[in-house]
């Protein structure tokens, strides 16, 4: 019996990935706005109601999707920085490509509060919230290993604010700008610059502000 009910939990996983990975490929195709809950199933030959099985709605979806890019992104810090770091220029720039390679957690992050969480289901919200927050301790955790002198409190604030700039600055980059084909005018000062040399000067800004609480 064991055997049997790990069976059924284990192609219920099956499925769930192959509906996220469906939504991922409609994401990067038409955008976040264009892609329904029908789409997402016509696209693996499920009905909407076998859809519903195993997701109440598109939002859900996405936030499933989110959670595991911020898993990647956890993980890429944690083999990108495994030790302590003497110079914070070169951090500040490590940690901005780091977080560059992980674009479509930045893009979907920076909707995430205003747009997907008001229609996604209660328990797929709590449940994001609670394994974000886990995986952001992670990142505290690590921070305090990089900067063995800040304290937790002090490693949790570079994680909440660096995180809260780059979903802002993020939409504003070039490079979203041109994954999503919107207009670029590069005289028009604010939002025709890169994400990684505007990224830089907040993490500068940010560790020094830190450094001399």
């Amino acid at each position: 019996m064991d055997f049997i009910r790990a069976r059924r939990e284990e192609q219920k996983q099956v499925r769930i990935q192959q509906i996220v990975d469906a939504a991922a490929e409609l994401y990067a195709e038409i955008g976040y706005d264009k892609v329904t809950f029908s789409q997402i199933g016509r696209k693996l030959n499920f009905t909407r109601l076998n859809l519903y099985n195993y997701f109440h709605c598109k939002e859900d979806i996405f936030l499933i999707m989110l959670l595991q890019d911020i898993e990647k992104m956890v993980k890429d810090a944690e083999s990108t920085f495994t030790g302590t770091v003497d110079d914070k220029d070169q951090f500040c720039l490590v940690w901005a490509g780091m977080l560059l390679r992980h674009q479509r957690m930045l893009a979907l992050f920076s909707i995430v509060n205003t747009v997907i969480l008001k229609d996604a289901s209660s328990a797929m919200h709590r449940r994001f919230r609670l394994e974000m927050n886990a995986s952001f301790n992670r990142l505290t955790v690590l921070i305090q290993r990089i900067f063995p002198y800040f304290t937790k409190e002090q490693a949790a604030y570079f994680v909440e604010c660096e995180n809260s700039y780059a979903m802002t600055l993020y939409p504003a980059s070039l490079e979203f700008k041109k994954a999503h084909h919107i207009e670029i005018f590069q005289d028009a000062g604010f939002g025709s610059r890169d994400f990684i040399s505007q990224y830089v000067i907040f993490l500068r800004m940010l560790l020094k502000g830190i450094a001399t609480e």
